[in-house]
């Protein structure tokens, strides 16, 4: 199954996918038929534990790897047939922090506004309150590739922002982030939301996703095990059982099928 009509409109889910399929050297099947369909103006996380295939699944969402099958369409455009444009509403913070050692913060926030046509006025703008918001002024002077794990996660969150994409994928963006900035982070993907942006997150902390999400995807070994709102996954809880304890029963029983 394939959507034949491709023409955006602003109906269009944020994010949507058809039998998406990864099949890696190996026979090894890291996503398998995976169908997502993202509404606009939401938190949507993406769960499961380690080697579930969020990774991968974010990847061919925001173009940087080929699906063996299926396809991904962002705001309506076709991520395979119509790259440049399904790209121009897509921003990716990956679950490996790096970035051009050479550069300056500074630098690298410029480069980042000159790359995508930034008007000076609004970079100028997004620049003084994102990192005032991440408290990285001080370190604006510095070379990206001297900064700490957490401070450079930092750094790439401003880039990420001062662009201001419509869809936001972020891969464990707390990771490496202190308390103080995993708060920060939380607070603001909410105002995000409520302006419209979309923001997919992919975690194995249950309870960060629970904090900040309005719907979940659960998937293990690649398949989709469960997916809905807080409340919806809230309504299959009896006796007291904690929405981590539900979240665990899902996988094992995942696991046995």
């Amino acid at each position: 199954m394939s959507r034949t009509d491709t023409k955006p409109t602003e109906d269009s889910p944020a994010i949507e996918t058809f039998h998406l399929s990864k099949l890696y050297p190996q026979r090894v099947l890291a996503v398998n038929r995976l169908n997502l369909r993202i509404n606009r103006g939401v938190v949507h996380a993406l769960v499961g534990p380690n080697g579930a295939g969020k990774t991968t699944t974010m990847q061919m969402l925001v173009g940087l790897s080929r699906p063996t099958r299926g396809s991904v369409f962002i705001c309506g455009s076709d991520m395979l047939r119509e790259s440049w444009q399904a790209k121009q509403h897509i921003g990716f913070l990956p679950d490996s922090p790096s970035a051009y050692e050479s550069l300056r913060v500074d630098e690298f926030l410029q480069f980042i506004a000159s790359l995508y046509q930034i008007p000076e006025e609004i970079f100028e703008e997004r620049r003084a309150r994102y990192t005032e918001l991440f408290e990285i002024g001080s370190y604006s002077h510095k070379y990206m590739g001297s900064l700490s794990r957490g401070m450079l996660q930092r750094s790439l969150l401003c880039g990420l922002l001062i662009r201001k994409p419509t869809v936001l994928v972020m891969d464990e963006p707390h990771y490496s982030l202190d308390p103080e900035g995993g708060y920060v982070l939380k607070q603001l993907l909410r105002d995000l939301a409520k302006e419209g942006h979309t923001i997919l997150l992919s975690t194995h902390i249950l309870s960060v996703a629970e904090e900040v999400s309005q719907e979940f995807t659960i998937i293990s070994g690649g398949v989709k095990v469960a997916e809905g709102t807080v409340k919806d996954l809230r309504s299959h809880i009896e006796g007291g059982v904690t929405l981590e304890e539900y979240y665990i029963s899902i996988l094992r029983r995942s696991e046995q099928a």
